[in-house]
């Protein structure tokens, strides 16, 4: 079964300005996954029946364009899981869009440090670190 990738307001939950937070939802196997898109918008501005901001929203095409990215970023992922056959769920799907830190020593930052000064040309400042 496919994943399915849908926008909601969640006005269940009222931030202190009045303002509800537009979340992703992403289904899978009946199982439901939501990521925050970072973005809040009144209640009023938000066309609860089709998913989307009303036609008097103040920077309708703004919430737009951000919702159409976030949606082509997941189907993207969606499509390259069901391409590899590889099976997955709603939350090793937001797991595998999330930015991977590397844990590193400061010896090891530094020597990283270096070598990108002197790759830039930048070698003047490189005797301070």
């Amino acid at each position: 079964m496919n994943a399915s990738v849908s926008v909601v307001c969640y006005k269940s939950k009222v931030l202190s300005n009045g303002k509800s937070p537009l979340m992703l939802r992403i289904y899978k196997d009946n199982k439901r996954k939501m990521i925050g898109l970072g973005v809040s918008i009144l209640p009023k501005y938000w066309d609860f029946e089709k998913n989307k901001p009303t036609p008097r929203c103040p920077n309708k095409e703004l919430i737009e364009k951000i919702i159409l990215d976030k949606q082509v970023e997941y189907q993207r992922q969606i499509l390259e899981f069901v391409a590899e056959q590889k099976e997955y769920t709603a939350a090793l799907l937001v797991e595998s869009k999330k930015v991977k830190l590397v844990n590193k020593t400061v010896g090891e930052f530094y020597k990283e440090l270096l070598v990108n000064f002197r790759d830039s040309g930048n070698e003047g400042n490189r005797l301070v670190f």
